[in-house]
């Protein structure tokens, strides 16, 4: 019978960390226990070392350390957070689902709290400790912060608030964080001693390492930045300066109907009333579900004491995952189509509100009380010329805080109607050809029918200076005349600063160019603003799609079918499983709003060129309107940047990227395909950038490698010629498809519209569920349409899914490789290389080149890199397969080297439990 060794405690281990943690710090360590609490305190850290060792002989469940030093003197216990001495450190205590954890919302794995802390904002952490039930992220002061009277409620406010943010981004991801960890009398578990909770035993110790260390200003900085994403601060009103006007006051109980509606209403009497439930209520911060879904978070209201409410979830249409929201700003989204105008109209009808003063009246009062004197009218302009407030294409921009005040009421209507408002910013959305349009790529690629561009405050004045007739009163002689004048930029840069103070500037949350359904199932037809789904309809020049019939007959439908039959007729699927994949394909852009993102990945493949993927890729690229990308990016970094300027700039629904070729497999891609929503921070930047992921994207290629967490993600087409040289093929019944598509796109898009319209109609029968994951709802509406259709195959049937678990043999061979080479001894990821076969006769590796993980080994055959350079990818393998078992071995970390360099050695099963 093989015994298999229990983990224990590493004095050198403890050693270390103690000196990472408190070396440089004043006062004293503090050690404690469960079954101790008040525990001991040092002065000396092999003392400390000592005692943890004395405490593990005992089987204590868990040992602990101080996260502050402690003060000499007399307390009780641990001491309070007054009573600290320096803080060396902020931290994190993120508990991972698992045993000894009851609750069921916690992230579900390290990679979870990774994203987690990504979708904080915060900086990188300099150490991660894996505590055995969870992970403590630790940020290292570059000096202990030694605590005085005067900055203890400064240290104790941002260690407070940092945990607040932590809070806030696991929640945006449905996961219960306790904020309660903050105090700066806070223990953790000491790396090198073991965490018997629930009766097992797993080791905490330091997983991974940065060396960035941080001033306590950098971290404050930090803070603000990550506060500042949450709650921004309110915008300030646009005033005259001073110098030119004193201020003015609003008469005393004047109230505006959107201010009104806020102080008479709290977030509960409004949320309770529309259906969302509370999920649970934390240091004054309120966590909710949505409507029709029984647990889970899905927004917060007051988070860092703003009463607001924060959107989690992209579910709560008309609703912005993301996005924040005043109570007059909830109730213009949620029933005015964003409009705030509307929504003031609305509650002054019904008596919220007093009338404001007359802007104009206010400025001019003011002006006299300045002057001492009236101010006289201007005198009439001349026979012949513009007279100031005849035409409503004029504007007076003689002052530029009143030319502001025009900015703001016009933006978003008028000859400014192509203004939106998208996650904090004007944006205005030119065609492909227009004024504005500029392409991201090279002379292959294109990026569809139009683009979604930022507004500068340059480029809208002018904008405003072309579009309007722009002029200033000048004196002359006696009098004053109009003359010819640019809009201020000071002006244009006020209303910019502030879009959620444009009245008429509408949320712009998507733009179309066909018709796409409604939730309820009503269809939008009609160009333009959609108030109910905030899409932007900009059908392409030339594009009109026939009436769809509002009651589909079998004769519609089987009309509808033939045509689509017609087009693919030459196409040699593998079964009409695969057939149905693609015609999936081909409505899911039409359900965007009925059957919201993610979609998996569609993979076009074949297995020699010229057999059709890509054809079929730009069939359904040319019906929908979408974007080419004639090559896949070569490294993820690379592959992040162009996701996330396809998402932020282009409007296509299709992402085509052709040719793939080699081993596919992205952590990028993979964590695309599971949101709604993607996140990222460009190079150089503290930002993270936040945009829709509502396309399908689409991949081309010959005999695809899918591997890593791709194949649960993807769904398949597969075609098949079965002859060489498919290309010369001579058989389709349509010679030039791609024309002929072209020509008749309408009628393409009018066929697929009826066919899901007599899905509507019949009361949108669905099939039997077949997963319960975030595909779900999208596969089941596709498979009903095409069932009710009569349309042959399932779509995403088993038969045509990726095989899962090749990416674990993959593991398994790299590791049975590392292991023949070094057996128990630890290694670097360097001298791991090192060892690598590369055909070098001098010097030959015992470890074979293809076993290398991922994409490693397509890297380390490009000519000129040095196979060593590599290591530091490596290192992240390593570390992110930390504990993943094959063939009986798994990779464990192993301390450092004399060089501060991370070591690795082969864990067997006989070694001990993972």
């Amino acid at each position: 019978m093989t015994t298999i060794a229990r983990p224990q405690v590493s004095p050198q281990a403890v050693r270390q960390w103690l000196a990472i943690l408190h070396g440089d710090s004043p006062g004293h360590v503090h050690i404690c226990s469960t079954g101790d609490w008040n525990g001991k305190a040092f002065a000396d850290l092999d003392a400390a070392t000592k005692y943890v060792q004395y405490l593990d002989g005992e089987g204590r469940e868990g040992i602990y350390a101080r996260v502050t030093t402690l003060r000499p003197g007399p307390r009780t216990g641990r001491g309070g957070a007054d009573d600290s001495a320096a803080l060396p450190a902020l931290w994190a205590d993120v508990d991972i689902a698992g045993p000894g954890h009851a609750e069921h919302d916690l992230p579900p794995d390290v990679p979870a709290v990774e994203q987690l802390l990504a979708t904080s904002g915060l900086p990188t952490p300099t150490l991660t400790v894996h505590s055995g039930g969870g992970v403590y992220p630790i940020w290292l002061l570059d000096q202990p912060w030694v605590l005085t009277a005067d900055d203890l409620d400064a240290a104790k406010a941002l260690a407070k608030d940092w945990q607040a943010v932590i809070e806030h981004a696991a929640a945006t991801h449905g996961w219960r964080y306790g904020r309660g960890v903050g105090d700066l009398a806070r223990v953790l578990r000491v790396p090198g001693t073991i965490n018997r909770k629930a009766g097992l035993a797993r080791p905490c110790a330091i997983t991974a390492a940065t060396g960035q260390r941080y001033t306590v200003q950098q971290l404050q900085a930090a803070l603000a930045a990550a506060r500042a994403r949450i709650a921004p601060s309110a915008p300030a009103t646009a005033a005259l300066r001073p110098a030119e006007l004193a201020s003015v006051e609003r008469p005393a109980g004047a109230i505006s109907p959107l201010d009104d509606y806020a102080g008479r209403h709290t977030w509960t009497d409004i949320l309770r009333s529309d259906g969302w439930t509370e999920y649970y209520s934390q240091d004054g911060i309120t966590y909710w579900t949505r409507p029709g879904k029984t647990t889970g978070i899905s927004a917060s209201t007051n988070a860092l004491g703003t009463d607001r409410l924060h959107v989690f979830t992209t579910s709560a249409a008309p609703l912005e995952g993301g996005e924040s929201y005043s109570k007059g700003g909830w109730l213009a989204a949620r029933f005015h189509g964003g409009d705030h105008s509307a929504a003031a109209a609305a509650l002054a009808a019904k008596g919220y509100g007093t009338p404001l003063p007359n802007p104009a009246v206010a400025h001019r009062e003011a002006l006299e009380e300045i002057l001492g004197a009236p101010v006289p009218d201007p005198p009439p302009a001349p026979a012949g010329t513009r007279t100031i407030g005849r035409r409503p294409d004029e504007i007076d921009v003689s002052n530029s805080a009143l030319a502001a005040d025009w900015l703001r009421e016009e933006a978003g209507r008028g000859r400014l109607a192509g203004l939106f408002q998208r996650r904090g910013e004007v944006v205005h959305t030119p065609r492909e050809g227009e004024e504005g349009y500029v392409p991201l790529g090279d002379r292959d690629d294109s990026d569809g029918p139009a683009q979604v561009r930022p507004v500068g405050d340059s480029a809208l004045a002018s904008r405003i200076s072309y579009t309007y007739g722009v002029y200033k009163m000048v004196k002359k002689g006696e009098d004053y005349e109009p003359s010819p004048a640019l809009f201020p930029r000071t002006a244009a840069r006020t209303a910019l600063d502030v879009p959620d103070m444009l009245p008429n500037l509408r949320v712009l949350r998507g733009v179309i160019h066909s018709p796409v359904f409604r939730p309820d199932g009503t269809l939008i037809e009609e160009p333009g603003y959609d108030p109910v789904t905030g899409l932007l309809h900009l059908p392409e020049p030339g594009l009109t799609v026939p009436p769809v019939p509002e009651l589909p007959d079998g004769g519609h439908l089987g009309a509808a079918v033939q045509l689509l039959d017609e087009m693919l007729a030459g196409f040699p699927f593998v079964s009409a499983h695969y057939r149905a994949n693609y015609l999936g394909a081909l409505f899911t852009p039409l359900l965007r709003a009925m059957a919201p993102p993610p979609y998996k990945l569609h993979a076009i493949e074949a297995h020699q060129p010229g057999s059709g993927k890509t054809l079929l890729a730009n069939l359904a690229r040319h019906i929908h309107g979408g974007v080419f990308r004639a090559e896949m990016p070569d490294d993820e970094p690379e592959l992040r940047k162009q996701i996330t300027a396809i998402l932020s700039i282009t409007t296509g629904p299709i992402i085509v990227i052709d040719n793939v070729s080699g081993a596919l497999k992205s952590s990028a891609l993979a964590g695309l395909l599971t949101s709604a929503e993607w996140d990222d921070r460009p190079l150089g930047s503290t930002a993270w950038h936040r945009a829709v992921n509502d396309r399908l994207w689409t991949i081309t290629g010959n005999n695809l490698s899918i591997g890593g967490d791709l194949p649960r993600r993807t769904i398949r087409t597969l075609i098949d010629p079965g002859r060489p040289n498919p290309e010369t093929r001579t058989d389709f019944a349509i010679t030039d498809l791609e024309g002929w598509v072209k020509a008749h796109r309408a009628k393409l898009l009018h066929a697929l519209l009826t066919i899901v319209r007599g899905w509507v109609v019949a009361g949108m029968p669905l099939p039997k569920a077949r997963t319960t994951d975030g595909y779900a709802r999208w596969i089941q509406m596709v498979d009903g349409i095409l069932q009710h259709a009569g349309i042959a195959g399932t779509f995403d049937h088993k038969s045509t899914q990726i095989e899962v678990g090749s990416d674990d043999d993959e593991w398994g061979d790299f590791l049975v490789a590392a292991h023949r080479a070094f057996g128990d001894k630890s290694w670097t990821a360097k001298e791991l290389l090192g060892n690598v076969d590369t055909g070098n006769l001098l010097n030959p590796g015992s470890i074979p080149l293809d076993t290398l993980p991922g994409d490693l080994e397509s890297r380390a055959q490009k000519p000129g890199v040095v196979i060593t350079s590599l290591a530091k990818s490596l290192g992240r393998w390593l570390m992110n397969r930390d504990g993943r078992w094959a063939n009986g071995l798994a990779v464990r970390p192993d301390g450092k080297d004399g060089q501060g360099v991370s070591l690795w050695r082969i864990q067997t099963f006989r070694d001990g439990s993972s």
